[in-house]
Order: C-alpha cells, then structure tokens, then sequence
C-alpha cells in the first residue's frame, strides 16, 4: 500500500472524511442508545443474576435424628415414651421431591404467584443440587435469578421461593394433607447480592463504525479514481512530451 498516496487521497477528500467520522460516531452511539422523552437510554439492558439455595424437608428436623419416626415422652413422666407421632421420611425421598420441586419452580402456576405490578420481573434457573463426587441427587435446588438490575434479581429470587411455598401449601390444604406429613421448602441460602450475568455488547458499536468508515474511505477513492489529479510530488509522473521535444530543438 502507498501511504503517501492513501494519505493525499485522505487529506483531498478531508471534508467528506470529516462528515463520514462524525456519522460513523453518531451511529454507533445510537446502536448502544436511543433517545427518549426521558432522555437516553440503553438499548440492550445489562442483565443482573442472583443465587440461593433451597431445601426440601418436613418439620421435625429429620436430619437431627438417627430412627425413622419422631417420639416424645409424657409430660410429667420423663423416660416413659408414647406412641410415635409423625414419620420421618427417608432422605431418598426428600431428594426426589427437590427435583420434582426445581422442575415445578419453573411452571405458569408459580410464575403467575411470583408476578407483581411492581415492574420486578425475571427468569429462573432452577437445578436439583448432585453431589459433584458420587453424582448422588441431594435434597437441595440451586436457584438462579435474572433480572434487569441487581436488585431486581434479588427481589425476583425471593419472590419466586416465597411463590412456590405458597402453592406448595395451598395443594396441601387442597389435598387435606396432615400438617405431620407436608414437605417444606425452606431458604437455606439467601441473596447475597448480585453478578453481572449478560453485559452490554460491545460488538455492535464497533462493527457500526468501521462499517461507516470503510464505506467513507471507499467512496474517497472512488471519487479520486474518477477525477485523478497527478501531483509534482508523485514519483510515478510522466514527463511532458511537449516540453521535451521543445529542450531538445533549443
């Protein structure tokens, strides 16, 4: 490539590169924001996420006890126990409820509890938790939330665990489920603050940009292919004829 050269075309057309700038910044400004009655604003939002954890148990604390059934004693005689009142569920089963529960999270039923007016809203990534060794399925749902801003994500997440206990114990009342024998889903892990899940790209700006100037640029030596100016400076100049022919005679 001839610098000189691209260099004069650049500094004869300097006008149109000036305006092709100027157009190529502009654009690529609008492809990040629009304008609005409000102001600017971002055309794509930076999406936010948050992380809890939830288990799946019944009251009782079954994991603090070694027997399937929980026990108590008479008051007023210690030592005499009497019969069982509640039973404990096996662990395995508590597993299983986790990954029906994290598939349920998800549904239109549990969505519709977690919608508000309050312009909070978001998607949700609910995974029944293995054990990264044996792969065992725990009774734990890892949750994810994603919202528009940090603390969208953060209301949303709670809003979605309150949500599915509450259709969670209205099928109970429904199905007249014993108190004794109901699932709980309790937050074992809540919110503690959020991640930047999704940032603005930063593609579209750049590929708007050089888009414009390269069309600038050609354009440039398109007219400088039709109108040609050969300058003194140019190594590649021919001679006049004329004027050779006139050195010559003399």
């Amino acid at each position: 490539m001839d610098l000189r050269l691209f260099g004069r075309v650049l500094w004869r057309f300097r006008l149109l590169v000036a305006i092709g700038f100027i157009l190529a910044v502009g654009l690529a400004i609008l492809s990040v924001v629009k304008v609005t009655p409000q102001g600017l604003a971002y055309r794509d939002s930076q999406l936010w996420s948050a992380d809890m954890q939830l288990a799946v148990t019944q009251s009782g604390c079954p994991i603090c006890r070694l027997y399937a059934t929980q026990s108590s004693t008479t008051p007023g005689e210690p030592g005499r126990p009497i019969e069982p009142k509640a039973p404990i569920v096996d662990p395995v089963r508590f597993a299983t409820l986790a990954l029906y529960y994290a598939n349920l999270m998800t549904t239109d039923p549990v969505l519709r509890l977690a919608g508000r007016k309050d312009g909070v809203t978001g998607k949700l990534i609910a995974t029944a938790r293995r054990d990264d060794q044996s792969g065992t399925l725990l009774p734990y749902i890892d949750v994810t939330s994603i919202s528009t801003s940090a603390v969208g994500a953060t209301k949303y997440a709670e809003r979605s665990a309150d949500a599915l206990n509450a259709y969670i114990r209205a099928q109970q009342r429904t199905n007249h489920v014993p108190v004794s024998d109901r699932a709980i889903v309790a937050t074992v892990v809540h919110p503690r603050g959020a991640n930047v899940y999704r940032p603005r790209p930063k593609t579209i700006p750049l590929v708007v940009f050089f888009a414009v100037m390269f069309a600038t640029l050609g354009l440039a030596f398109v007219l400088e292919n039709a109108r040609p100016q050969i300058r003194e400076e140019d190594p590649e100049r021919k001679p006049d004829i004329r004027q050779t022919s006139a050195r010559r005679t003399a």
